[in-house]
């Protein structure tokens, strides 16, 4: 870092907005402060005192950027100055934009054939808020759930695609929600649907659950 023992404006820049500084008076070390800490903090502001109602602060400032210098310039300590350029760069920086899918991979792990949510218990968009699973079943579907979205393994956290179904998918021939509309509309029970609700009672017996396991 550039360590000036003299007043920055008197260099022979030949920069007229040096004339009309602030700190042209002033002792030079009172803007080259030997600690940040205890009681620098009071020549610190005594320093920053000067460059508030400085005319030409900001050009003071973009010379200090401009030459890498160590001390007071512009009303900013040389850290300060570091933690302004660093946040005026993130601001520049285009965003990413946050969707179903973005969250969905930044919140989920793979293990063991399941995806695992690991992010907070609702996610929020344009005002509405979402279950995990219902937010991975839009991402895979591409559409809205009718109803809730259910979970057909025995993982809690587990929102793989694969793993999940709305009212409308569960009501569909071929599983147990389907067999049970029949029974509810008595209508006749499709050969798929029948199969499906004898799968459904033996893997009952068999682990305690009639979910189907990866």
């Amino acid at each position: 870092m550039t360590r000036f023992t003299y007043n920055v404006l008197d260099t022979p820049r030949g920069d007229a907005w040096q004339d009309l500084a602030a700190c042209r008076d002033e002792d030079p070390e009172l803007f080259f402060p030997k600690g940040s800490e205890g009681p620098w903090i009071l020549a610190i502001e005594q320093a920053k005192a000067v460059c508030r109602p400085c005319p030409v602060a900001a050009e003071c400032l973009r010379f200090a950027l401009d030459t890498h210098s160590d001390g007071i310039f512009g009303g900013l300590t040389q850290p300060e100055r570091v933690s302004a350029v660093r946040a005026a760069h993130r601001r520049r920086q285009p965003r990413a934009e946050r969707t179903f899918a973005s969250v969905l991979n930044a919140s989920t792990t793979s293990a063991g054939g399941h995806l695992l949510w690991s992010g907070t218990a609702q996610v929020c968009f344009a005002g509405r808020a979402y279950t995990p699973r219902q937010l991975a079943f839009i991402v895979d579907r591409n559409r809205q759930p009718v109803g809730r979205v259910l979970s057909t393994c025995d993982f809690d956290r587990c929102v793989l695609p694969s793993h999940l179904g709305d009212d409308a998918e569960r009501a569909r021939c071929g599983t147990r929600p389907g067999y049970q509309k029949h029974l509810r509309e008595n209508t006749e029970i499709c050969a798929p649907c029948r199969q499906a609700n004898t799968d459904a009672d033996n893997r009952l017996r068999r682990t305690g659950t009639t979910k189907a396991t990866a």
